[in-house]
């Protein structure tokens, strides 16, 4: 039997109680794909895009309105798992768990998607569109040169096809 430097037991001991805690706090991490979004956000995405089409959903958990399009953007992403779609709640990302319950509910969890993380709004509102004021629901069309055209309320799936014929 090898002896023991004094201490080696009490940091053994330690790490175990590290490693057991960290992997608690693993478990109870949001299971879900929201990302943060900040002031730089929006230019690093468009430029993800650079050369293609693509459309922006903002929406709130708060929006009772927002939900009617959070479906229809699911069956279409559903329909087609390439749509080139962005989804941005504007709730601050404090209220993660109910944007992933309510993403959840539309068939969009799988999907990455972004809150807005800094307190500023207007400031991440401005990085988006210098003309919005906050109404929602809130669509933005981008062609491959990034043309934009934008909509404010509910969109049928025959106007939005008709905004980004994709």
């Amino acid at each position: 039997m090898t002896k023991m430097k004094p201490g080696t037991a009490l940091f053994v001991s330690a790490s175990l109680m590290l490693g057991t805690v960290h992997g608690a706090l693993a478990d109870s991490a949001p299971a879900d794909n929201i990302q943060g979004f900040g002031q730089q956000t929006f230019a690093e995405l468009k430029a993800e895009f650079a050369g293609k089409p693509f459309v922006v959903s903002l929406w709130s958990v708060d929006c009772a309105p927002c939900r009617i399009e959070l479906d229809m953007l699911g069956q279409m992403k559903k329909a087609d798992p390439d749509f080139p779609l962005v989804v941005i709640s504007t709730d601050s990302i404090e209220k993660r768990e109910d944007a992933a319950d309510i993403l959840d509910e539309y068939q969009l969890a799988a999907e990455t998607t972004w809150m807005f993380a800094d307190n500023f709004v207007e400031r991440l509102r401005f990085s988006i569109d210098p003309g919005w004021y906050g109404e929602l629901p809130r669509s933005y069309f981008y062609d491959a040169e990034h043309n934009m055209m934008s909509h404010s309320g509910i969109l049928t799936l025959e106007k939005f096809k008709e905004l980004f014929p994709y």
